[in-house]
């Protein structure tokens, strides 16, 4: 089966309005509760990247060593972790484990769904035209 989201509204800082690939998940660090966001899912990011507030938010380790992470906007300071991951829609329920870089310094951005842990477990089809993301999940057992 495959699970399907239209495109979300979203008003940037400028106040122009673009439509994105913005898909609800919940997550949690270990031992916390899950926690309802919505994510942008993004094709062109290694892998995925939470806020700091965000990372203290669900418990996570954000103790290690202080890293330097190149992106659109810039160089910034992280901090490499794990969180879990799930992703519901009717029947369907998704859960696992992804890679994620803390940005430690004060930032905007929203949960970015980077490559990493996140795109091999689902075919990810972006129709722009008709502004929908497609989500068909890929059996254990045929991924790379």
């Amino acid at each position: 089966m495959a699970i399907s989201y239209r495109y979300k509204n979203i008003k940037r800082e400028d106040g122009v309005e673009r439509k994105l690939p913005y898909i609800p998940i919940n997550v949690r660090g270990s031992g916390s509760s899950w926690i309802e966001t919505m994510a942008l899912v993004d094709s062109g990011a290694d892998v995925s990247v939470i806020p700091k507030d965000f990372a203290e938010l669900l418990g996570l380790d954000i103790g290690g060593k202080r890293e330097k992470a190149n992106g659109l906007g810039g160089e910034v300071e992280v901090v490499n972790s794990f969180m879990q991951i799930n992703i519901r829609y009717k029947h369907e329920s998704y859960t696992f484990s992804i890679p994620v870089q803390v940005i430690m310094e004060k930032t905007r951005i929203p949960v970015i769904l980077g490559r990493d842990g996140f795109f091999d477990k689902f075919i990810i089809e972006f129709d722009h035209y008709a502004e929908r993301i497609k989500l068909k999940n890929v059996p254990t057992g045929n991924r790379i």
